[in-house]
């Protein structure tokens, strides 16, 4: 049996369909990702049991599964989603690097904490 690799399945991101920053972000990731490679569900409207982690944990942070498995959360999901969309693995490669590795994940956090607050146009 093959094991099927990145190219064969999409990325799967679990975001809250209520924020309309995650709903700008999902749609500013599709415009930009016109073959699947990455598949958005909202986890609120999914059973707990569905869920990667816990609902606490969605209700804190997006979540990402790998085409193998693998789970990435807020700051690490959202360069494993820019590494999937065309023309913009780019920017991945250079959050990878200091200061991004060190200032990426508190303030994707304090942005999540607080995405309700947000009116994106």
């Amino acid at each position: 049996m093959a094991t099927q690799t990145e190219e064969d399945q999409p990325l799967v991101v679990w975001m809250d369909g209520d924020c309309r920053l995650c709903q700008r972000s999902m749609a500013w990731c599709e415009l930009r990702d016109p073959v699947g490679n990455v598949r958005f569900i909202d986890f609120r409207r999914q059973a707990e049991d569905e869920l990667p982690s816990t609902l606490e944990a969605h209700q804190r942070s997006m979540w990402v599964r790998d085409h193998d498995g693998s789970l990435y959360e807020g700051f690490a999901a959202w360069r494993r989603i820019l590494t999937r969309i065309p023309g913009w693995r780019w920017l991945a490669k250079l959050t990878a690097l200091p200061p991004f590795t060190l200032i990426g994940p508190p303030l994707y956090r304090l942005l999540a904490a607080h995405r309700h607050r947000f009116r994106p146009r």
